[in-house]
This record gives structure tokens, sequence and C-alpha cells, in this order.
């Protein structure tokens, strides 16, 4: 609790903070007891009182500093690789945006100036390089090679968009309405769906990010055009061609092997369907006998989790929380002091994990 009578304002922060946490103008005067024409005018002329800030701190899981903050560059939705998620709504992503600048500019930063993270070394494709379906299958081989993968299965994808200078983090409110998505302002984030329990899907989506971040950096994407080019990136780079074409079981008759194809689909670690949709790229299935697999799949109840699922392991960030562990309780103290959070807001929106509050002093 702050019981000084003054301290400077920037009604910034306080749009910042409301959106983060999806509240409305109506939701903040709820809070303070005001009108919504009153808790609209804090964001433009109108200056809270102490009483106030402290009921908005709480309300907005930050410590009264957050709002003496300078807030740095605005993250505009444009400047995010957001998928065309029809239950998907401007609210909800304008509070996934605001969420992922507070981890930038305030958690991230905090931590940047302790712990030394990867340099930043996504590669910047030319227009040309991404023209055709051909070309990005070249692409994807580019960049294989440039990163040391070879041509065989790889092993975490989360780990190797870490150690390209990537954030992957958890974000409690980004689900199925919204999916993974990624930005590249500064440093690139990649943001995980926290409700995809499948490991091969999982992986697709960032693999699919991945081609978005290389692909279409200063370019809008969410139209069917970058959409596409990013899954055939994915399936590109995550299935490379000639591995593929050699490993895929032989088609006999009418059926596939789905016991071969499960077997496949753990060693690589993709879904079955993403075998299926490159296996017709590749002219390895006609259009008839992938329609007919994908109605196998259908049926069997196979459109989110799959047979062969719990043998994957579901990828979790680690870059982030390592840092965090790497760091003495009091140093983790400095941190959240510093980004003007309080502990909630690590915890239950970026599903960080700090050490217990009784090994540590009050903020």
């Amino acid at each position: 609790m702050i019981n000084s009578t003054t301290i400077p304002f920037n009604s910034e922060q306080l749009k910042l903070a409301r959106l983060a946490a999806g509240l409305s103008f109506a939701d903040i005067g709820s809070v303070l007891e005001v009108t919504r024409q009153y808790a609209s005018k804090l964001e433009n002329d109108a200056i809270p009182s102490m009483p106030q800030l402290n009921l908005l701190a709480d309300a907005l899981d930050v410590d009264v500093s957050f709002f003496n903050k300078t807030r740095g560059k605005v993250l505009e939705t444009e400047q995010c690789n957001f998928r065309s998620v029809r239950a998907s709504t401007q609210k909800l992503k304008k509070m996934i945006v605001a969420q992922v600048e507070v981890l930038n500019s305030h958690i991230f930063s905090a931590i940047n100036d302790i712990v030394e993270f990867p340099a930043i070394n996504i590669y910047e494709a030319e227009d040309h390089e991404y023209n055709s379906v051909q070309n990005i299958e070249v692409l994807a081989e580019k960049v294989r090679r440039q990163l040391g993968l070879g041509l065989g299965p790889i092993s975490h994808v989360i780990k190797l968009l870490e150690s390209l200078g990537c954030i992957v983090v958890n974000l409690a409110d980004a689900d199925e309405k919204i999916d993974a998505f990624s930005t590249f302002t500064g440093r690139p984030i990649v943001v995980r769906n926290t409700q995809k329990l499948s490991p091969g899907r999982l992986r697709f989506d960032f693999a699919h990010e991945l081609g978005h971040l290389i692909m279409h950096q200063g370019i809008e994407t969410g139209c069917r055009i970058t959409e596409q080019q990013a899954n055939n990136f994915a399936s590109a780079f995550l299935m490379p061609r000639s591995a593929f074409a050699s490993e895929f079981p032989r088609v006999r008759g009418a059926y596939l092997n789905w016991d071969s194809l499960v077997q496949m689909k753990v060693r690589w670690g993709v879904s079955l369907k993403a075998i299926i949709y490159r296996a017709k790229a590749l002219g390895m299935l006609s259009p008839e006998k992938a329609k007919s697999a994908y109605i196998y799949l259908s049926k069997n109840g196979y459109t989110k989790n799959e047979r062969g699922d719990e043998l994957m392991l579901i990828e979790q960030p680690l870059m982030l929380q390592n840092a965090i562990d790497l760091l003495e309780t009091h140093t983790v103290n400095s941190v959240i002091k510093k980004s003007g959070l309080n502990r909630n807001m690590f915890v239950t929106k970026f599903n960080l994990r700090l050490p217990s509050s009784n090994h540590l002093s009050a903020v």
C-alpha cells in the first residue's frame, strides 16, 4: 500500500494494465465505484487519487509503481501473426497483445538486465523465397541446413526456437479461440496455446510460427495466403521431402497402414493429419485417398487427440523459467519490483514459477 499523497501517473500504463486484465471501463468503474465515463477519463486527462490508485493496482495485479513507468513502444494487433479463428474477438486479441507487451517490456526486460539470453538468429527470407510452394520447400531445406538440423526429426521444436532467441511463453488466457501466435518487434515472441493437448499439433504450430517469423516480417498476416505459406513451411520444415518419402509406408490397395503411420508420427513428432497432408502434397497419396484418410481420422474421434499422442512429449517453454530459476531469491524480488507487477501476475497470467513468497521479502 502506497501512502504518499502524490505520485506521477501515466495514463498509458493504466490502459496497458486494464487491457492485459481484459477489463472494460465499466469494470474499472465498478472497482472504483465511479461512472464508466470517469473511468474512461482516467486514460485521458483525469488523475486518480491515491486510494483509487491502490484499488486499481489490486484489481490489475500490478504495483502502484507500475502507473509511474513510461510505456514503451505500443504493440498493436496488426504486428502479431494471429490466425483467422472465427471464435476470437477483438477484445480477446487486445487482451493477449497487451499481455505480450507487459511480458516484453516489464518481465523480460527486467530479467534481461541480469541474465544473458541467446542472440536473435532468425533467417529473414526474401520475397522470391516464398512466392511459390516449391520455393517454400527449398527455403525450409535451406533453413534446416543453416541450423545444422540434417534431414531427421527435430527433437524439441520449442528448444530450437529458444536457441534462435525467441521467447516462448504460456499465456493462461491463450486458448483455442486464439491459438498459437507470434510477433517480431525487437525480440521474437511465440505464444503457446495452453489448452491444446496434441503434441504433434503443438509442434506444427511452433513450426508454423517460425515460418511467419522467417517469411512475414513487416507483413500483416492472418489471410489465407500467409497462413497457407506458414503451413507449407511448417510441413516442409518438420518433414523434409526426401526423408519423408523414404519412410512413408507403402500403400497397398484401398487401406493405409495405420500402425506404421502411428510409428512414423511418434518418430517425427507430428500428427497423423499432418502426415496425410504432407503425403498428398508430395504426390504420394491421391486427393481421394487423402480425403478417405481424413474421414477415417474424423470417424475415429481423432480430430483433436490422436492415437499415439500418449507416446509423445508435450513440449513446454524452458528459457524464461530457467532464467528465473538461476536467480537468487533476493534477485527475483528485485525483478518483480522493477517490473512493477505483483507476484500473482507472474504466476497466473504467464505461468511462471517463483520462489515461495515465504522466502522473499515484501516487494
